[in-house]
């Protein structure tokens, strides 16, 4: 069986991760406080990359002091940014809860996942300060694309690649030594689909992604899914 490179997901549910052990879906698992850093610590899972941040929704000053032990054990810190969308939190808190943990990955040369929505140009602007590896996940503003492209980011593509015309965007113009995909989660896929779907979506969404990116940029299949691989294990540093 073909292992599956999942670019970016959550811990989800014991369901969930039993069925990417399985099916040998090698992850990203992004732990956003530090509950669930504790909780994917504990996790004891070939198939998971364990990223540790603290997710712009759960912005606070107290909680970035407990996740502080969490980012310096993180070989990955994210997913971290800022988000004025689906967030209510201070955005002047944001900034300096993400500031700080840019900070940190910068001085420790830690490669960062991005959490960006709504402040797609403001978080490209504030990376500049910080040097580093960014993978932005699951981009899906048609406009700013440039300014992390020439910051020479990865990115992943979101599991709604064939209806989203900015995530399509995203899969026909970034680089290919540059490109992953993620399904953000088997909630997520659900969400994007607009569907219901059997656990199996996981599996189908990753396969369809690649699938969608190969006949657009003129690949083979098999060829998308060697890319996938080797930039995910390049990022990770696996």
């Amino acid at each position: 069986m073909r292992e599956l490179w999942d670019g970016h997901a959550h811990l989800g549910t014991e369901e969930e991760r039993a069925f990417r052990e399985r099916e040998r879906i090698r992850t990203m698992i992004c732990a956003g406080d530090p509950r669930e850093a504790a909780e994917l610590e504990a996790l004891s899972a070939s198939w998971a990359v364990k990223a540790y941040g603290l997710h712009p929704w759960k912005a606070d000053p107290a909680a970035l002091k407990a996740m502080e032990p969490w980012l310096k054990r993180a070989r990955i810190i994210g997913e971290i940014g800022m988000d004025s969308v689906w967030c209510e939190v201070d955005r002047k808190v944001q900034q300096e809860v993400f500031r700080s943990q840019l900070e940190l990955a910068r001085a420790e040369k830690k490669p960062v996942v991005l959490h960006v929505k709504g402040m797609e140009k403001e978080a490209a602007e504030l990376i500049r300060e910080y040097p580093g590896t960014y993978l932005v996940h699951w981009y899906s503003d048609p406009n700013w694309l440039d300014l992390y492209l020439e910051q020479d980011c990865y990115f992943t593509v979101g599991p709604d690649v064939a209806k989203n015309p900015a995530v399509r965007q995203v899969a026909c113009s970034v680089p290919l030594s540059r490109l992953m995909v993620e399904t953000d989660g088997f909630g997520a896929v659900k969400w994007a689909l607009g569907e219901e779907l059997p656990l199996n979506g996981v599996k189908q969404a990753l396969e369809n992604s690649m699938r969608w990116i190969a006949e657009a940029r003129g690949l083979k299949p098999e060829e998308v899914y060697r890319l996938t691989e080797e930039n995910f294990r390049r990022f990770a540093g696996i």
